[in-house]
């Protein structure tokens, strides 16, 4: 580890990383220290506090290390916790930037210096984070955990940013650092802290940090510290109150199953401002009675009223169901222009909350309306969405993420929702920040959409106007979130199509190329070929959506979720022989692109379907009888890249 010199601090970050140590083994500890003495960044000190250790070894260990140049070494006289710990250590710190380590972890070589990039970028910034990965006791690759960019609603639900994370020193001693009586959830009530005071955030997404998964870990076994789960219910809590949200911090049923510290912001009910449904529909009473109707049955909140658009019905049974409906009614004759039915029936409302619904949805859930309110009364919140599923079960749409196949996805479209939970991450589950939502759910305030001039008439008249009034929402500075707490039933333009066009295409890729070509709430190192934000592996270059193999191993990059059984996880994927990746693709894509409709109509008889059988490469590939869907994936994609 580089001294720092006063030349280099005078003008250069400088960095003090923090390590509370309590008896970790000798030698996970001093892969530690090296880890930060290797920086290649020269502006850093080390500083330790001995929260009390009784081994031998580390205790000579640390005698040594407080004897070098940059390392500052504090005792405690006895054992008081990792949060009084690292709050000793953030009272040694000289730096510019505090970096928390853990005395087990690791640094990449180049972490710091990565930081320091970004921060000569924009001197401002108040934190930075890293992606991370998960190391077994050998250093080998476990799990990686890809993030989004700062997502200040999903901080909400669980401690999305985990490792690496630098703060600036000043920052973290205004907070008072750690709090003690947040075992194990310390950090994520100091991080829900630091979002109250500041939005200067900066995201690397670049693995930096080395999560070693030691015997007794979180990173392995989250049940060996049950008590962070109560801690980090508390500190959500505390920061609902803070912040002076009417909400209720829970530990979900689902979250307790399987051990794991996601939280539910309950949105209370009560006054909290009226609601215009806006309800576009031409003919098809049958769907429009259905919508209405669940809409009166399923909806706990007390504000709202219905106004239909109504453009051009011709049908006698839908006239006479317009006539007789309690329900306000606007006519909005002329050609189908989604967008000008949408923004007329915005200009006659008169609510301080408008929102758009398909006349092909139902309501699921009968808290839909109060959760989606309440996260748009989040301060900076300018939109929401809800969960959309299909009659089956399946999500339709959780969020729309920018650049997958080729323009938009729909996060998560196809999977079955009661597995989200485990296969994604629990994005699926949790409110969380996206680019856009779709608009056949969509509430926004009636005065932020006259603000930003509603959705465009002119130029996307059918196809992605919700996905453009976002993206413009975004650019003013407003989050999008999507809360997959509301929930409804979605048929999936039954009612009048799919429009699109590649006029429409055109027009969004001229207004928002940037964007397709980064979603900050998506991750550079997750696959742009699907919609469940996998990681993505030499096998995404051939277009190949899903890895078969004999064994299973859990799918990494998910804050402990895994993917489907029968399946390679990208870890093992990437550290596969050049030849064997190779093989896979070859036999793949023939079985993908051009077998599978026939394999569905002469299974049992064919001799490649014996093969497939009887083949431990690709025989939980075909029992789990998803050939079809992901055909179809490579047709949609297939159309998607001719857009490009």
């Amino acid at each position: 580890m580089t001294q720092p010199s006063a030349t280099w601090t005078s003008r250069l970050p400088s960095f003090s990383v923090v390590m509370p140590v309590h008896d970790p083994s000798p030698r996970d500890l001093m892969r530690a220290v090296e880890s930060v003495r290797t920086q290649v960044w020269p502006a850093v000190e080390l500083c330790l506090v001995d929260d009390a250790s009784r081994n031998p070894e580390v205790v000579r260990a640390l005698d040594a290390l407080g004897k070098e140049a940059g390392v500052r070494l504090r005792r405690l006289p006895e054992n008081q916790g990792i949060a009084a710990a690292t709050n000793a250590a953030i009272e040694l710190a000289t730096g510019d930037f505090l970096v928390f380590v853990d005395h087990d972890d690791a640094l990449s070589q180049d972490a710091l210096s990565r930081v320091a990039q970004a921060l000569r970028v924009d001197p401002a910034l108040d934190l930075v984070y890293s992606d991370h990965d998960v190391v077994d006791e050998e250093g080998i690759r476990q799990q990686v955990c890809y993030k989004p960019d700062w997502s200040p609603e999903l901080l909400l639900a669980y401690m999305y940013v985990g490792h690496l994370k630098v703060v600036r020193t000043s920052l973290a001693r205004e907070l008072g650092g750690l709090r003690p009586g947040f075992e194990g959830a310390a950090d994520y009530d100091f991080m829900l802290r630091l979002a109250e005071r500041t939005d200067r955030v900066h995201h690397l997404p670049e693995v930096l940090y080395h999560w070693r998964a030691a015997v007794n870990s979180i990173a392995r076994h989250s049940d060996t510290k049950t008590h962070a789960f109560e801690s980090g219910r508390r500190a959500v809590a505390e920061a609902l109150e803070r912040r002076g949200i009417p909400a209720a911090a829970e530990w979900p049923a689902w979250a307790q199953r399987i051990r794991t510290g996601v939280y539910r912001t309950r949105h209370a009910g009560g006054a909290m401002g009226r609601v215009t449904i806006l309800i576009p529909t031409r003919d098809r009473v049958d769907l429009l009675r259905d919508c209405i109707a669940s809409i009166e049955e399923r909806t706990d909140y007390d504000d709202w009223e219905i106004l239909v658009l109504d453009n051009d019905s011709r049908d006698a049974e839908t006239l006479d169901y317009l006539a007789k409906t309690p329900h306000q009614v606007l006519r909005v004759p002329g050609p189908f222009n989604f967008s000008r039915i949408v923004n007329r029936g915005v200009e006659a409302s008169r609510s301080e909350f408008v929102l758009l619904l398909n006349n092909d949805t139902l309501v699921a859930s009968t808290d839909w309306l109060t959760e989606m309110v309440g996260t748009l009364r989040l301060p900076g919140v300018g939109a929401v969405g809800a969960k959309l599923l299909y009659p089956d079960g399946r999500i339709q749409n959780a969020g729309v993420t920018m650049g997958v196949h080729g323009l938009t996805g729909h996060a998560f479209e196809g999977r079955l929702d009661r597995y989200a939970p485990i296969e994604t991450g629990f994005y699926a589950h949790v409110p969380r920040n996206v680019s856009a939502v779709t608009a056949a759910c969509l509430l926004t305030r009636r005065q932020t959409y006259r603000e930003v001039g509603g959705f465009d008439e002119e130029a996307l008249a059918v196809a992605w106007n919700d996905t453009d009034f976002c993206l413009r929402l975004g650019a003013r500075g407003w989050r999008i979130v999507v809360n997959p707490l509301a929930e409804l039933i979605h048929l999936c333009s039954a009612s009048r199509g799919d429009a699109k066009n590649d006029r429409e295409v055109g027009v969004m890729f001229e207004r928002w190329s940037e964007q397709i070509e980064r979603d900050p709430y998506s991750n550079p190192n997750w696959s742009r070929l699907d919609n469940d934000f996998r990681p993505r592996t030499r096998l995404d270059e051939h277009n190949l959506f899903h890895y078969s193999a004999a064994g299973f191993d859990p799918t990494p990059g998910r804050h402990g979720g895994g993917d489907e059984r029968g399946t390679m996880s990208p870890v093992a994927i990437d550290a596969l022989p050049a030849a064997t990746v190779r093989e896979i693709c070859l036999n793949q894509a023939a079985i993908l692109r051009s077998q599978a409709d026939e394999l569905a109509r002469f299974e049992r008889l064919s001799r490649l379907h014996r093969f497939l059988v009887e083949s431990p490469l690709f025989s939980r590939l075909y029992a789990s009888s998803r050939l079809r869907r992901i055909a179809g994936r490579v047709r949609a994609s297939a159309r998607a890249r001719r857009w490009l």
